[in-house]
């Protein structure tokens, strides 16, 4: 979890969560160039489950068309009921590894207080002895022999010592000057300690010196009392609760970022990227340590807003469908943030795709009132309600799934079944829009192209919570020939002045390090503008016409 800002201020190789709108999968895709463009107004973007998303006017969030294709729609655009792409599900990521790096973690203005000791260092100290005490002694610490026999040496100091950082290891181990216990460089984050650490963001606390977790379950007790003796830190335990006297512990849980205090307490950002099972028992610990299970739903409760964005991603990280509630109690909002257990109303429902009904059921070769009797419906009008579109703009996936098995069984074509089936079991959900609000914010846009292998995913993750949004930039494709078209539109309420010599616009060049793999205007790439002159309208009509023998292809420009 990272802010758009940060990745695109410091731009380097990474991947993004988006969803491949050929196939509705969700997986990771390549960032292919990042932008930073003037100040601009914002918007903000409120759904129905809790979910929200700060964007331009102009910006994009995705719909499905009565054909059941992806759609943009503009957030000026965006009115309250809009059904919007969310994740339904989050898959592990290709090189997920749950590890805390604590030095990694340490801020660089405290590493001067922190001490290193272990075999890395004792062989330094061998390997170095001159070099080690001058640096001891220019950095103060006059009795070099205490360190040599203890193995340890002060950060700032073995950061000077050639080769020491880089030959640190599993066995070596660091701690506060003047603190006896000492944590390892690295700590594996197994399904133990990730449950402790979902327990300490729901009902722990910590001080200077100290964490404290309640529980008045003695089973759960036990559990956080051996995993913290595992780590070798003194452990204190009453009957409600178990105590850790360890400043460096109670640094590092500020460090990896689960927040300070209840109304900020938050997911460590790292944890995102931690394999399935070891996400869950970090889940589990949470859910035990403030929310609930029973028949219906699994819960948690928290004070924190940021936390609740936090949960809605992290349940889509889990395949779990999740929305939340709030209830005002006196000065704080407690809220709610829930996962049924069978598909509910709010996120089970997909835009209603009327038109490829209708040709899924022409191509199995049924009238609507066999259609129904193949898809179990006891009356004909419930279809025809269905693909009239009367009194409804959604309808469950469980529909699509009844209706999509009804007519493979009855021949229809691979296409039309299979984009149904690919609505009722994919990876996105759709979640209502509630408001879209004109804030007084005014703040630098920032945006990504996300067009790996030149594939056309071009949207990726973002918000409170998780919405989808669409890159902004145009992208023009490698060995176009032709005229751009600049198009403008104001989508705000207000007119906008232009006056000669104004800046409307803007190209960024990027150098190929390689010929395109698919160039545009050759083979089969569809290649609709190649060779335009002049302003141009759109000839995206022609994806509907019959492909010509030689342009069978999905043109790279759209």
């Amino acid at each position: 979890m990272r802010t758009i800002g940060a990745i695109v201020k410091e731009p380097r190789p990474c991947s993004i969560v988006g969803f491949d709108p050929a196939t509705l999968e969700v997986s990771y895709h390549e960032v292919t160039n990042w932008y930073e463009g003037p100040a601009d107004r914002i918007f903000e973007v409120r759904l129905a489950s809790g979910r929200s998303v700060r964007v331009t006017a102009a910006h994009t969030l995705f719909t499905l068309d009565a054909h059941g294709e992806i759609v943009r729609v503009r957030t000026a655009e965006l009115e309250p009921g809009t059904l919007v792409a969310i994740p339904r599900r989050i898959p592990e990521p290709p090189l997920a590894a749950a590890v805390i790096d604590v030095v990694a973690a340490v801020p660089e203005a405290e590493l001067q207080h922190m001490m290193l000791d272990g075999p890395a260092v004792a062989a330094a100290h061998a390997e170095h002895p001159t070099l080690i005490a001058a640096l001891l002694h220019e950095a103060g610490y006059e009795a070099a022999s205490y360190y040599r026999s203890r193995h340890r040496l002060p950060y700032p100091v073995a950061a000077q010592v050639p080769g020491l950082l880089d030959a640190l290891g599993t066995d070596d181990r660091i701690a506060r000057r003047g603190e006896r216990h000492r944590l390892p460089l690295q700590i594996s984050v197994d399904e133990d300690l990730a449950w402790l650490l979902g327990m300490f963001i729901a009902e722990g606390h910590r001080r200077r010196n100290q964490v404290n977790i309640s529980n008045t379950d003695q089973t759960r007790l036990d559990r956080l009392e051996a995993t913290l003796a595992g780590l070798g830190l003194p452990v204190y335990r009453s009957a409600v609760a178990v105590t850790c006297c360890s400043g460096l512990l109670s640094d590092v849980l500020g460090w990896i970022g689960t927040g300070d205090g209840a109304p900020q307490k938050r997911v460590p950002p790292a944890a995102f990227g931690w394999p399935d099972h070891i996400l869950r028992s970090f889940l589990d610990g949470m859910v035990d340590g403030d929310g609930s299970v029973d028949e219906v739903r699994t819960s948690v409760w928290t004070t924190s807003e940021g936390l609740v964005a936090d949960l809605l991603v992290l349940f889509a990280r889990l395949g779990l469908r999740a929305s939340c509630s709030a209830k005002p109690t006196g000065h704080l909002t407690l809220w709610q943030v829930y996962a049924p257990h069978r598909e509910h109303k709010q996120l089970a429902t997909t835009p209603l795709p009327e038109k490829l009904l209708l040709r899924a059921r022409a191509a199995a070769g049924l009238s609507q009132a066999a259609a129904a009797r193949a898809a179990g419906y006891r009356n004909p009008t419930d279809l025809n309600n269905i693909e009239r579109r009367r009194g409804r703009d959604a309808v469950r996936f469980e529909t699509l799934r009844r209706l999509a098995d009804a007519y493979a069984r009855h021949g229809a074509d691979a296409d039309s079944v299979g984009r149904l089936h690919a609505l009722a079991n994919g990876d996105l959900a759709w979640d209502r829009v509630e408001s879209v609000t004109v804030t007084d914010r005014v703040e630098p846009i920032y945006d990504l192209e996300v067009r790996p292998g030149g594939r056309a995913i071009e949207n990726f993750l973002a918000g409170s919570g998780g919405v989808f949004v669409s890159n902004t930039a145009g992208f023009i494709d490698a060995g176009f020939d032709g005229h751009v078209t600049l198009e403008l539109a104001n989508v705000a309420s207000l007119p906008i002045t232009l006056y000669p010599g104004m800046k409307i616009g803007q190209i960024s060049f990027m150098e190929m390090t390689t010929p395109a793999d698919r160039p545009y205007g050759k083979g089969a790439t569809g290649s609709k503008y190649q060779g335009q002159r002049g302003p141009t309208p759109s000839r995206y009509f022609e994806n509907f016409a019959e492909p010509a023998p030689d342009d069978t292809g999905d043109p790279a420009d759209e």
